[in-house]
């Protein structure tokens, strides 16, 4: 295994000189062309280039070493006010400089969700009111006394690393290497109140639209999280007859209807473990009345006899329905809804709800198709040694130039290919844009096998480029569906003639910029990542002034966006 690389993100040289002088164990992401380490050059004193001191800086260190492990993040940074990013909030200079860290690590988040991050301070240090929002953030670790003491610190970055390694090993009896949670606050308070639901005895009703990823929110993260040592059982409603749903849930005694064999029903089977009903908006009435009473009394009843037997059970329900609605029309019924725990939901956004999550999504599905035993692996395997390429038999995806340097396969997405997923609408959400990186990538490297046995080979053979044609296609084909429609119409209408066309297209642009501030809560920044290319922190204020020459009122919009909430 090839060491862990470390990209230290300081103002000045004191975390760096500790780091080389204690921690040589490690690679280091420095933005210098020498072949390292930095402690063994002969240009060493006064290099600038063994770290990053600012943003730029670090960009510059991610786009030539994407496969960093670890950053080591300080938070104040003494820099001329030009390289300091806006801090909101921030009253003045001082504060900007104070804060720095921090504004640097929204930016590491938007580019890299699921990068780990040590902050080299702690929460006493921080304050309450600045770190109680980075407990949510799953990949941070706020080193505390750990980073004056390099033996401490190089242990926390084991740990961490260890933590992340463990959690890219598929559990047993499953196909997930863990739920990929992105760094959307939406998702942030999702896994919070997750975990939470998961260690208590309460019910858990999930909400969202298909593909969004329901039941593996169930089985990876509130099954997990209540550690209960039983069978995580899954039961999708929907595919079941109407006739078969209670014997199937609470089981059946021979002869109980005609050809009844004896039989335990997924209730007795997920005994000491997880029940999870998918679209229980599906179950009938009578099926309703019988689960009814399992929750209330703990207690099963096999159809065809009088003898209860005690069930120890989480239940997860999930639906893309509107159980409320259910509920008024008569087809649910409010007391069963009761009992689901409807005040502690857990709503799962859909994609186009939170494309800041996009890249992060992509990269963790690109290693998890490769990464399974099967024809996709081997294809990989057969490039990498048709084109020579040695080491372990791994695949990344890279948003950008393509590295220069890496081991196994790099996919390559171009910033353009980046942009045109942002603005997709993803009707089949989360698992729309799976089937569309597993089809891009396994083309692109279909194509990149066959140069190779052609004999036409490539000045950089571990990167394979995905052509944004490719991906324009796929996306135009991608999913046809009821939502598709809905969406489009709600993104355009059709406003009313104009004297000119200028008038249309300007009314059509309006309606489309308030759209977007309504899903993205008033970010411009998030809303510059849906309509431009390039930095969306830099782009923001583009996105801003073309707001306001459209006549638009943040003020009014939240206060509209606020009444809808109410």
């Amino acid at each position: 295994m090839s060491a862990p690389k470390v990209l230290v993100v300081d103002d000045g040289d004191r975390y760096v000189e500790l780091f080389h002088a204690l921690l040589r164990d490690y690679e280091y992401a420095t933005r210098c062309e020498l072949a390292g380490p930095c402690w063994e050059c002969p240009h060493r004193a006064g290099c600038t280039l063994t770290h990053a001191h600012d943003w730029a800086e670090t960009q510059q260190a991610l786009a030539r070493h994407p496969d960093v492990d670890v950053v080591l993040l300080d938070v104040a940074f003494d820099l001329p006010v030009e390289r300091l990013l806006e801090v909101p909030g921030a009253p003045d200079l001082e504060a900007r400089r104070r804060r720095q860290g921090l504004a640097i690590l929204e930016r590491l988040r938007k580019r890299r969700a699921d990068l780990p991050v040590v902050l080299m301070t702690s929460a006493a240090e921080l304050g309450l009111e600045e770190a109680a929002p980075l407990a949510a953030d799953e990949f941070l670790t706020l080193a505390g006394a750990d980073a004056f003491d390099a033996r401490a610190l190089g242990l926390l970055v084991e740990r961490i690393l260890a933590r992340r390694r463990a959690s890219l090993v598929p559990a047993e009896g499953g196909d997930g290497e863990g739920y990929v949670w992105g760094a959307s606050p939406a998702m942030r308070r999702l896994r919070r109140d997750a975990r939470t639901l998961g260690r208590t005895s309460l019910p858990v009703l999930v909400l969202g639209e298909t593909g969004t990823g329901k039941s593996a929110l169930a089985e990876r993260v509130v099954h997990r999280a209540a550690k209960r040592g039983g069978r995580f059982v899954s039961v999708d409603l929907s595919a079941l007859p109407e006739s078969l749903v209670a014997s199937e849930l609470f089981g059946a005694a021979r002869g109980a209807f005609s050809g009844a064999q004896e039989r335990p029903g997924r209730f007795e089977e997920a005994d000491g473990g997880t029940l999870f009903l998918d679209e229980i908006g599906n179950l009938p009435l009578e099926a309703q009345r019988l689960l009814l009473l399992v929750l209330q009394e703990k207690r099963v009843t096999r159809l065809g006899e009088n003898r209860p037997r005690p069930v120890d059970v989480k239940l997860v329900a999930a639906t893309h329905a509107d159980l409320e609605a259910a509920v008024r029309e008569g087809s649910f019924r409010a007391d069963l809804y009761a009992r689901l725990n409807p005040a502690a939901r857990l709503v799962l956004p859909p994609l186009r709800e939170r494309v800041e999550d996009l890249e992060a999504l992509a990269r963790v599905f690109v290693e998890r198709l490769f990464a399974r035993p099967g024809s996709d692996r081997a294809l990989l395997e057969a490039y990498q040694r048709a084109a020579g390429l040695e080491g372990p038999v791994r695949a990344r995806l890279h948003v950008g130039a393509a590295p220069e340097a890496g081991e196994g396969v790099v996919f390559v997405f171009g910033e353009g290919t980046l942009g045109a997923l942002r603005r997709h609408p993803w009707p089949g959400n989360v698992r729309e844009l799976e089937l569309l990186v597993a089809n891009a990538t396994l083309m692109a490297l279909a194509d990149a096998a066959e140069a190779v046995e052609q004999g036409r080979r490539s000045p950089l053979p571990h990167a394979v480029p995905v052509p944004a044609r490719l991906v324009r296609e796929l996306l135009a084909g991608s999913w046809v569906g009821e939502e598709r429609g809905a969406m489009a119409a709600g993104v355009a209408g059709e406003p009313p003639p104009g004297a000119q066309l200028r008038d249309v297209a300007r009314e059509l642009e309006r309606r489309h910029f308030e759209r977007l501030f309504q899903e993205t809560g008033g970010d411009f920044e998030a809303m510059a990542a849906r309509l431009l290319l390039g930095e969306p922190a830099t782009n923001a204020r583009r996105v801003r002034m073309r707001f306001n020459q459209l006549g638009l009122s943040a003020r009014a919009l939240r206060h509209d966006v606020a009444d809808g909430i109410e």
